[in-house]
């Protein structure tokens, strides 16, 4: 029984067979379709592009990197470029006795061996073992072995070169600054892209080879300046060893595009002179040696037209790799010469901060611009009497003459009418205590002291009588030279706060413009126009008889200033002066701020001087 009742079920599997053939032939023609499909795909619809991937995965690049843009002016004068230099660079890949070709070119250069080794194994930031580490991590290089060759060098390498294999004589662009020092904190400098670096920038097509931006403009725009590297063209095979018999076309490398500044080259070159000299003539004078900034823009634009910083340093010390004593020296230097004060330096601003007081007095209707004040040159301010050491009082006044004199009797009554929240709310308006965003890296935001702050750095409150030493720009606030430069335009403007811009248009290699920055208003300062057309007087008075820099008047230019001493180390120390101006008065060019360090003196005997010297020449006066 058992036997014939398994005979229906042998009969029913070999009846369902046919089924499970036909579906297997059927899933089997589905698979041939869709490896035909793909085939076509691969083959005729998208053949050039796999064929191109294909051939790419076995085309390496030996790179030499493109000039980087130029810099220009306003006027289009080059203040930045790049140079040929003939290097000697190592293929590592390439190479089949290191030791015999590090003799040969050591002896064909006059470089020790021990120092090519060194420069072998230890460059980008990178430090290897051995030779075999740099050619596993660094196949094709390539690696700097010396550069800058003079002529005979050169033809001394060029006829060793077929006898060494792996070892290439090339020419690079180095990138060269033929103004020297001066501009040297709007441009910054360049250098070899460290390891740390290039992980960061990688993902944005940058190799471990690469010279990049490192401040300045140049670290700015560094991907509009360092165009796209060309070089030679090597096959290799599938264990990536170069095919040596397979000659492939060199690549054209791209250069990379033009900066075209709002920079006067003509200005900048006098404020940079102007401050040095005065600078070196004062510091002689008292035994010190100083530091200081100019910063000069449109007031109507907020375009920089000049940027200076001192002491200053020569970026083509950086070009070409910076060496280890003259990096020392610059890090070492107590005057920081790599520091950009311009943007950075933050201090208090003395009585140039006055020009923010006024206007904010006279707009909250805490003074009339006509209203007498009596000034007796002291105030008691909530308890603490302030004095005026300097202007010792002048009697009734009123706002202008006030102003022209700089009398901190006159300011204290009217900071104290203000208050510590408003005098603040119209600080921050001016731009006090915030990034300007101008395009150089460095910048410092500098402070406007809260009670919170002041509970944290000093220990205190904010008490009430502060308002006094911080509406005659002393106590705990601080602005940069680029913010006061910003004021001094808003007043001069009637109340319109720019983003300062030190580029105007970035072009292509082939000079076609694919940017331009228009100007950016950062806020509309909500000043009375009263108030603003009254500091503007006030400063035009600076030079007359009464004002603060009597006796710096220049014959047909006239211009409005105001000068400012500030107080350091609780007033133990050296006072730091400035002095910020605008001309000419009837259609200002320019707004202007001089800041000088812990110099000494009156903003009228050391930072005014600066800004007269800038405007004589600038403006062809005698």
């Amino acid at each position: 029984m058992s036997t014939f009742a398994g005979r229906p079920s042998r009969r029913s599997d070999w009846q369902r067979s046919p089924w499970r053939i036909a579906g297997f032939i059927a899933a089997l023609a589905a698979l041939l379709l869709a490896l035909l499909v793909r085939l076509i795909d691969v083959q005729l619809v998208h053949g050039e592009r796999y064929r191109s991937q294909a051939q790419a995965n076995q085309i390496r690049l030996i790179p030499v990197a493109a000039p980087r843009g130029i810099i220009t002016d306003r006027n289009g004068v080059v203040l930045v470029r790049s140079r040929p230099s003939f290097v000697v660079a190592l293929i590592p890949s390439e190479v089949r006795d290191i030791d015999r070709e590090l003799d040969s070119l050591a002896n064909a250069i006059a470089v020790p061996r021990a120092t090519l080794m060194q420069r072998l194994l230890h460059h980008r930031g990178i430090n290897y073992k051995n030779f075999d580490e740099v050619v596993t991590y660094e196949p094709y290089g390539p690696v700097i072995l010396a550069s800058d060759l003079k002529g005979p060098l050169v033809a001394r390498i060029a006829e060793l070169v077929a006898d060494l294999p792996g070892v290439d004589l090339e020419v690079q662009p180095v990138r060269d600054y033929p103004t020297g020092p001066y501009g040297a904190h709007l441009f910054g400098y360049v250098g070899a892209i460290t390891e740390d670096e290039y992980r960061t920038l990688k993902s944005k097509g940058y190799s471990p080879n690469d010279v990049i931006g490192k401040d300045g403009l140049e670290y700015t725009y560094d991907e509009e300046l360092r165009g796209v590297p060309g070089g030679q063209q090597i096959a290799v095979d599938a264990a990536g060893a170069v095919v040596a018999d397979a000659k492939l076309p060199a690549k054209a490398a791209i250069p990379g595009d033009t900066l075209a500044l709002n920079v006067d080259w003509r200005l900048q070159s006098i404020a940079e002179h102007a401050l040095e000299d005065k600078l070196v003539a004062w510091g002689h004078a008292t035994g010190r040696k100083l530091s200081g900034a100019v910063v000069i823009e449109d007031p109507w634009t907020g375009a920089i037209l000049a940027l200076a910083s001192y002491p200053n340093f020569n970026p083509n010390d950086f070009a070409n790799g910076i060496d280890a004593r003259t990096f020392s020296r610059y890090l070492n230097d107590p005057a920081m010469p790599l520091f950009n004060r311009a943007v950075g330096a933050a201090t208090p601003t003395g009585s140039t901060f006055k020009l923010v007081t006024g206007t904010a007095a006279i707009t909250e209707h805490a003074v009339g611009v006509d209203e007498p004040v009596y000034d007796s040159g002291a105030w008691n301010c909530g308890g603490a009497i302030f004095r005026d050491i300097a202007a010792r009082g002048l009697g009734r006044t009123t706002f202008v003459p006030a102003l022209a004199a700089s009398s901190d009797g006159y300011f204290y009554q009217l900071s104290w009418r203000l208050g510590n929240e408003r005098l603040r709310k119209w600080a921050l308006l001016f731009g006090l205590a915030k990034r300007t965003g101008i395009d150089v890296p460095g910048e410092y935001e500098g402070n406007w002291p809260t009670n919170e702050w002041m509970m944290k750095v000093a220990g205190v409150p904010l008490e009430p009588s502060d308002v006094c030493s911080l509406g005659i720009g002393q106590g705990a606030m601080q602005a940069t030279p680029v913010q006061m430069a910003n004021v001094v335009s808003v007043v001069v403007n009637g109340g319109t706060l720019y983003r300062p811009q030190i580029v105007h248009a970035i072009r292509n290699p082939h000079g076609v413009t694919i940017k331009t920055f228009t100007p950016q208003v950062i806020r509309d300062v909500p000043g009375d126009p009263q108030a603003f057309a009254a500091v503007r007087d006030g400063m035009a008075r600076v030079t007359s008889p009464g004002g603060t820099a009597y006796g710096l008047a220049i014959d047909g230019l006239p211009f409005g200033g105001k000068t400012g001493t500030a107080e350091t180390e609780g007033g133990r120390g050296p006072n730091t002066t400035w002095f910020v101006a605008f001309a000419p008065v009837d259609h200002p060019q320019l707004a202007m701020a001089v800041f000088v360090e812990k110099s000494g003196g009156y903003g009228s005997e050391v930072a005014a001087p600066v800004a007269r010297e800038i405007l004589v020449k600038y403006f062809n006066k005698k």
